[in-house]
């Protein structure tokens, strides 16, 4: 045990020594920096293609007698999608699907309506996304499903009686009719034309 173990050590050493005097020959020759700086270019720009070659890649969700059964990545975000609407979601879910060790993981983001609590309402979304993938896609390697709550939307508490402005003070001289009224002549001015003519009679 102990000399499998001083093997291993002193090959990671020899890989260092030989990978830091590759490293300062390399460094030593003309226009090294600029190489350098290519070459890593050149390593992120296949890491990038590579991550966008897996993503546009659909998802093998399991193989049967006939052959394998393999579902896009858009679809799977769809079912998500049309779960989360359905308990109550209030913007449309960020989705990432992706495998690990064989098994279907995802991570949904969402917005909720507040006052619920919080522990059902995201066990209720974990339970329905089980049920939908494994009923409906009929996937049973299913991994860990983490829902992400970005806010919520809504009041926690509605108030029982709402908050209007007082109404204004009416002045119980002011109520009586307007036409009847003292400070408008109209009826006054009317009735003083039709007596007019009695008078010189």
């Amino acid at each position: 045990m102990n000399s499998t173990i001083d093997l291993i050590a002193q090959r990671i050493s020899e890989a260092i020594f030989f990978t830091a005097k590759f490293l300062k020959t390399a460094w030593e020759q003309p226009n090294a920096p600029e190489l350098l700086g290519i070459a890593l270019a050149a390593f992120i720009l296949l890491i990038i293609l590579r991550k966008i070659k897996n993503y546009r890649k659909p998802i093998k969700l399991f193989d049967n007698r006939v052959g394998v059964v393999e579902v896009s990545r858009k679809a799977l975000d769809e079912l998500v999608q049309s779960v989360c609407y359905s308990l109550g979601a209030l913007n449309r879910p960020d989705v990432d699907i992706y495998t690990r060790r064989g098994r279907l993981c995802m991570s949904v983001s969402l917005k909720l309506e507040s006052g619920q609590k919080l522990t059902d309402a995201t066990a209720e979304i974990q339970s329905a996304l089980t049920s939908a993938f494994r009923e409906h896609l009929g996937v049973e390697k299913l991994g860990r499903i983490d829902v992400r709550v970005l806010g919520f939307k809504g009041l926690i508490y509605k108030p029982t009686t709402k908050f209007l402005p007082p109404a204004p003070e009416i002045d119980d001289e002011e109520d009586d009719d307007v036409l009847f009224s003292e400070k408008n002549p109209v009826i006054n001015s009317v009735d003083d034309s039709k007596r007019e003519p009695e008078s010189k009679s």
